[in-house]
């Protein structure tokens, strides 16, 4: 298996949790981004596929992406 894929289940697509959220509107019959707002959280890799947690700093040490451990 390749060190750049998920170790849990071999995706190689990741998404982050952003550390922003969208305050929308509906108006005229559909949501509408009224503007954006960032939170005092960190930013949050996991595995597109199964969800797992993606430990950011231990990927980069070992150029391999590493489970987060909890």
């Amino acid at each position: 298996m390749s060190n750049f894929v998920c170790p849990n289940c071999g995706s190689d697509e990741f998404i982050t949790q952003p550390n922003r959220y969208d305050c929308l509107k509906f108006t005229n019959g559909q949501f509408q981004v009224k503007k954006s707002e960032f939170t005092n959280e960190k930013e949050r890799v996991f595995c597109r596929e199964c969800g797992a947690e993606i430990g950011e700093k231990a990927s980069a040490q070992n150029k391999k992406v590493v489970l987060r451990v909890t």
